[in-house]
């Protein structure tokens, strides 16, 4: 694990401890876009309104929050032309365009299951922006 990793992946669960929620019943994701992964803190929460807060961290490069449903934890979809193949899955919802240390909000409602979270820019999935979010009952 890189220090940079580890400084943001401490400082993301120290927040996660601290942070309100949104309103009765909504959890919050802390959601990390670095050049090379994504980082939720925490992975699992309970079903409902889920408030993903999610911050750029790279320096250079824009990247984007995709949620699909329909995913099986440790199985990732094919690449085709430097993207992920996301035949099979389902697109719940997506910010498009989050330039460096910008921040953006999601919310969405979740049922319990796996949710897979990525970044599909052409190669960024492939370097590993991609994460699961497994959702409670």
């Amino acid at each position: 694990m890189t220090i940079a990793r580890s400084l943001t992946l401490a400082t993301m669960l120290m927040l996660t401890a601290c942070a309100p929620t949104e309103a009765s019943g909504d959890a919050t994701v802390l959601v990390a876009l670095a050049d090379d992964e994504i980082l939720l803190a925490p992975p699992s929460v309970p079903d409902g309104r889920i408030v993903f807060d999610t911050e750029n961290t790279s320096t250079a490069l824009v990247h984007e929050i995709e949620v699909f449903s329909g995913a099986i934890d440790g199985v990732l979809p094919p690449v085709a032309n430097s993207v992920a193949d996301t035949a099979g899955l389902t697109l719940i919802d997506e910010v498009e365009d989050i330039v460096p240390g910008a921040s953006a909000t999601l919310t969405i409602d979740l049922t319990p299951g796996t949710y897979l979270v990525i970044c599909n820019l052409p190669a960024h999935f492939e370097a590993g922006m991609w994460a699961y979010l497994t959702v409670t009952g």
